[in-house]
This record gives structure tokens, C-alpha cells and sequence, in this order.
């Protein structure tokens, strides 16, 4: 994102799955588990929240509908402090896992519940598990949305088809390797996840997609989890992160939002 070189655009992304993230995609839900989503409510959330709020920074919250439903208020203080509030299923179970019509429910039913609680209607969507079914963009463009973040085909933001015709979604692309699950988040069943990396070479590896991305006046897309990041030592490599990207005139910090209305708009910059 941006035609100028020795410049970038950086988003800070925040998947608030709490306990959904192991009740959808994972199908778990004894409590030990659950409650290393509760976690993420409990903890991790606030701890981002203050991190974000002394950095003056303000981000991107993608939110499921039930996890909205469970922490309101933690929904509400986001919203509040100016950070976006983005669509991420209702029970973060994938689209390309239901069919048409779970899919235009779990759609609408996150829509209600965030507009409910923010009096603002999202306008971006990531997908659960960041997979999409054939119809999704279509029905994503169907319901008004500006763009998704589910799909990976550049570094910076793009213009997607919806269908054959001429509708076009923008795209925030995402990256498994600017995501914290692969690297930290540790399960043993349903399948055996490692995790548990140390975080000096996680920030190495982001480090470097960052100073790339600047290099080429692009746009760099970080993804993490409350329940994941928001381990203390985890917290400290962000905001490492975020002190390292200040050095770096003409590095700034923008909503998803923010940079989709640039894209739709034809401005080189959020």
C-alpha cells in the first residue's frame, strides 16, 4: 500500500476468539480448554488494550458474534477507544464448512450483534480459520461489506472479484507467517500443535517482513490472538515491535478500515 519507497503502512490485527476459537475450529470443550479462551477476555484483552492505548495506536478487533455476545463490555471499551470492530463469523466455525444458508445466518447474526453493541455497522470481514466458501465474497458484497481479510494472494491490499461481473471486494491480505497461532499457540488435541516458539525469533521474522515492506512503500498486516499475544512475554515483543517500527520515518499505523477506504477510493495512502 503506497507508491512512495522508505515508507509503510502497518496494521496491528486482533482475532478476539476467546472460547470460540476452540469450541469452532477445534470442536473442544472441556473446560481446561475453554478456559484458555476465557483467558484471552480476562487478560489478554486489557493488556492489549493499554499497550495499544500508551502507543496511540489504534487497530483492527475482528469479533465473532457469540464472543461479542459473552464480553460486551470488552467490545464496547474497543469500540470506544477507536478501534475498528470487524466481522468474524458468529461461532468461528469456517464458511467453506456450512452450508449457503449457516452461512448467510452466522453473516447476518454477527451483523446484528456488533451494530447492537457498537451502534456502528462492520464493514470489514475476516473469515474464520481464514477460509471462504465459493459464495462468500459474493454474499460479503451482497450485505455492503467494503472488504475481507481472508485471503492471501499479495503483501498489500487488492481489489478482488466477487463474481464474473464487475464487482470488486477490497482484499487485506493475511499471512501465516505475521500470525502468532503458528508459532505460539500449543494444542494437543484435537491435533498435536508444537508452539510455545521463543518470541526473539518470531520478532526477527516480523522484523524483517516490516523493513521488506517499508524498503518497497508497501503494507505489512499482523495477526494475533488476546489468548496468545497476551501472555506477558509475548506482549513485550509487540510492543518491541512497535517501538522498533517507530523508528522509521514515514512508518505509520492504520485501521483496516482506514486502509480499505484509501484502496476503494484510489489513494496511494491510508
Amino acid at each position: 500500500m503506497g507508491s512512495m519507497r522508505d515508507s509503510c503502512t502497518v496494521l496491528l490485527t486482533f482475532d478476539f476468539d476467546a472460547e470460540a476459537l476452540w469450541e469452532g475450529s477445534y470442536g473442544v470443550t472441556t473446560p481446561s480448554t475453554l478456559s484458555r479462551g476465557a483467558y484471552g477476555a480476562n487478560l489478554g484483552m486489557p493488556r492489549i488494550l493499554a499497550l495499544l492505548d500508551r502507543s496511540d495506536i489504534k487497530a483492527t478487533f475482528f469479533v465473532p458474534g457469540i464472543t461479542a455476545e459473552r464480553y460486551p463490555d470488552l467490545v464496547r471499551r474497543a469500540h470506544a477507544a477507536g478501534h475498528e470492530v470487524a466481522h468474524h463469523g458468529y461461532l468461528h466455525v469456517s464458511p467453506a464448512k456450512q452450508t449457503e444458508e449457516e452461512e448467510r445466518a452466522a453473516l447476518e447474526k454477527g451483523l446484528e450483534i456488533l451494530a447492537t453493541l457498537t451502534g456502528e455497522r462492520p464493514v470489514g470481514y475476516r473469515s474464520p480459520s481464514w477460509d471462504l466458501s465459493a459464495r462468500s465474497l459474493a454474499l460479503l458484497a451482497e450485505h455492503d461489506f467494503l472488504y475481507d481479510s481472508s485471503l492471501m494472494a499479495w503483501d498489500a491490499p487488492y481489489l478482488v472479484p466477487v463474481d464474473d461481473g464487475p464487482r470488486r471486494l477490497v482484499e487485506i491480505p493475511v499471512s501465516w507467517e505475521l500470525d502468532d497461532a503458528p508459532y505460539f499457540l500449543f494444542a494437543s488435541r484435537p491435533a498435536y500443535r508444537v508452539g510455545l516458539a521463543d518470541p526473539d525469533r518470531v520478532f526477527e521474522i516480523w522484523r524483517v517482513e516490516f523493513e521488506a515492506a517499508y524498503a518497497e512503500g508497501g503494507t505489512v498486516c499482523y495477526t494475533m490472538h488476546p489468548q496468545i499475544i497476551g501472555r506477558q512475554h509475548r506482549l513485550r515483543m509487540l510492543e518491541r515491535l512497535i517501538e522498533h517500527i517507530r523508528r522509521y520515518p514515514g512508518a505509520r499505523f492504520a485501521r483496516a478500515v482506514d486502509v480499505a477506504r484509501a484502496v476503494r477510493e484510489g489513494r496511494t495512502r491510508a
